[in-house]
């Protein structure tokens, strides 16, 4: 009997796990099938599964045309990319020096940036908004940041450092170095090292784990940022791919009579790279979270 017992219970555990991930899936399935069809065949949101009698890739066609969505979704490429870049070398620099020096005022900036951490990034929006409209000698703004617009609706304001995310990383850095022998820098020292040798060519390759989860989840998080350009660029060309969605979900008369198969391209499009990130990088992201554990 407890055999059976054994085997029913892990049936009934495949069974609910099963049902759970197809209710995790449905909806990527859902956005792949409908971008599959065109306006007029996929009428309304009734069907459970709106399979396509003539498939078609005529929605990512308009995705990557250039006046579609190849714009946005290159912009989309270009801020992260340079998100990644800027926070991987500001969380392994800032992060190293933390680790390995003592200097007057190092606790008060490890409080600072546990501390900036509790804030809630929506109670930046706000001054952060003001901050950029009056950014002086930009957008027709004098000296003072007066009289324009600053960087409203303009491109640069996608490659604009606003939000306090990038500190953790400079904390997680720090308490990896800890778990890092010294052995290893003063190693290279005496063969000659200078500071920013040992930072690159031994720090950065042996520290690869932690540099991994930085660059993956930065990676991810200003990808799927909406909310940034969104409030900020009202020009598709200038905006990026998730926000231009958003606006497309919010307004879904953008392209005539409800066109939700393009939209559903759209939604497709800016799945993919995230998926795969997670797909073939998520044992880094387990090596690195482990390896910068808060040690004493």
């Amino acid at each position: 009997m407890k055999r059976y017992a054994k085997y029913l219970l892990k049936g009934s555990w495949l069974l609910v796990m099963s049902v759970v991930s197809f209710l995790f899936a449905y909806p990527f399935v859902y956005s792949v099938l409908g971008s599959l069809m065109l306006k007029s065949e996929f009428g309304n949101m009734g069907t459970l599964f709106p399979i396509p009698e003539h498939a078609t890739l005529q929605n990512y066609a308009f995705v990557f045309s250039i006046d579609g969505g190849f714009a946005p979704l290159l912009n989309s490429l270009q801020r992260a990319a340079w998100y990644t870049l800027v926070t991987v070398a500001m969380a392994v620099l800032c992060g190293y020096v933390l680790a390995r020096y003592d200097f007057r005022g190092k606790k008060f900036f490890l409080i600072a940036i546990v501390a900036a951490q509790v804030v809630p990034s929506v109670l930046t929006i706000i001054p952060s908004y003001i901050l950029v409209s009056r950014i002086p000698f930009m957008g027709g703004n004098d000296w003072l940041g007066r009289g324009g617009h600053g960087l409203i609706n303009n491109k640069l304001m996608l490659f604009l450092p606003l939000g306090w995310g990038s500190l953790l990383w400079v904390f997680l850095f720090s308490q990896s170095m800890k778990s890092f022998p010294k052995a290893i820098e003063e190693a290279a020292e005496i063969d000659g090292c200078g500071f920013w040798r040992i930072v690159t060519w031994v720090v950065l390759r042996l520290q690869g784990p932690i540099v991994a989860v930085i660059a993956i989840n930065t990676a991810l998080s200003n990808w799927n940022d909406w909310l940034t350009p969104f409030l900020y660029i009202n020009n598709v060309a200038d905006s990026t791919l998730t926000a231009w969605l958003a606006t497309l979900t919010s307004n879904l008369q953008q392209f005539g009579d409800k066109d939700y198969p393009k939209v559903f391209a759209l939604a497709t499009v800016a799945v993919i790279p995230p998926f795969l990130i997670f797909l073939f990088f998520q044992k880094y992201i387990i090596q690195g979270i482990a390896s910068a554990g808060v040690k004493g």
